[in-house]
């Protein structure tokens, strides 16, 4: 064997060890999205025991950051906060969120104001939205 392929030899190698998972952190790990919270992820984390809104401060408290907003053109239908929307229907405020038990909650995702227009139109008010799908009954 030449010299030269000895070199592409090691350099394989070399590529394989580096490229082959057995150190922790070269592993894919699934990453969570942050503006969606699962059952899943709410049970592991034992925030399942009390309402929406104290798993929402556990796990994602940038959701009930203030937005600066507090007024929408002349209407004052503006919120300083995100609205809240259950299985599609405008819910209340964020203090609504303590009205619904955690352990009933199949997702919830937030949506920012450029976001919520989208999906809400003006009635996704001008500071964004916490969307909640509650589980549906088991049969």
């Amino acid at each position: 064997m030449s010299g030269r392929h000895l070199y592409f030899l090691a350099v394989g190698a070399l590529v394989g060890c580096a490229t082959s998972g057995r150190y922790p952190e070269h592993q894919a790990t699934p990453a969570s999205k942050s503006s969606v919270l699962t059952d899943v992820e709410i049970g592991n984390a034992n925030a399942d025991l009390n309402s929406a809104y104290d798993a929402i401060a556990r796990l994602r408290p940038g959701w009930l950051a203030a937005r600066g907003v507090t007024s929408f053109g002349g209407s004052g239908s503006g919120t300083e906060f995100a609205v809240v929307y259950v299985d599609g229907q405008r819910y209340g405020d964020l203090s609504s969120l303590r009205n619904i038990q955690a352990f009933q909650v199949g997702s919830m995702q937030y949506y920012d104001v450029t976001q919520a227009g989208a999906m809400f139109g003006i009635r996704g008010g001008s500071s964004g939205v916490i969307e909640i799908k509650l589980k549906g009954p088991r049969t």
